[in-house]
């Protein structure tokens, strides 16, 4: 149980991480997506609107895996949250993806 709580750290510290490390320089490099674009293309793209945007959710998303673990924990058994956690980690990215592709990012 304590390594648990270990990962719910690890998996806070490395969403906040992520929000504050991903900059315009480094966006070539690290996101998905954007690094396969062809250079035509990634200018066209306004980059710094997308980073507003993703490191906003990630920062946000940094107090997500503690919340939602305290949900589960509360209301399930320890073996029964732990699994609803794990596939609740999911749902948040779903939203980011759903919401981030009706955004037109392209100039």
């Amino acid at each position: 149980m304590t390594f648990f709580y270990l990962v719910l750290v690890f998996v806070s510290l490395t969403y906040l991480s992520i929000g504050f490390f991903i900059n315009k320089s480094n966006a070539k490099i690290l996101l998905a997506g954007y690094n396969t674009m062809s250079r035509e293309r990634r200018e066209r793209f306004d980059i710094e609107r997308y980073l507003r945007h993703f490191k906003t959710f990630f920062i946000r998303l940094s107090i997500y895996p503690l919340i939602s673990w305290l949900a589960c924990v509360y209301v399930l058994r320890f073996e029964n949250a732990l699994i609803v956690w794990a596939i609740g980690q999911n749902l948040p990215f779903v939203i980011f993806l759903c919401k981030h592709k009706q955004t037109k990012y392209l100039k």
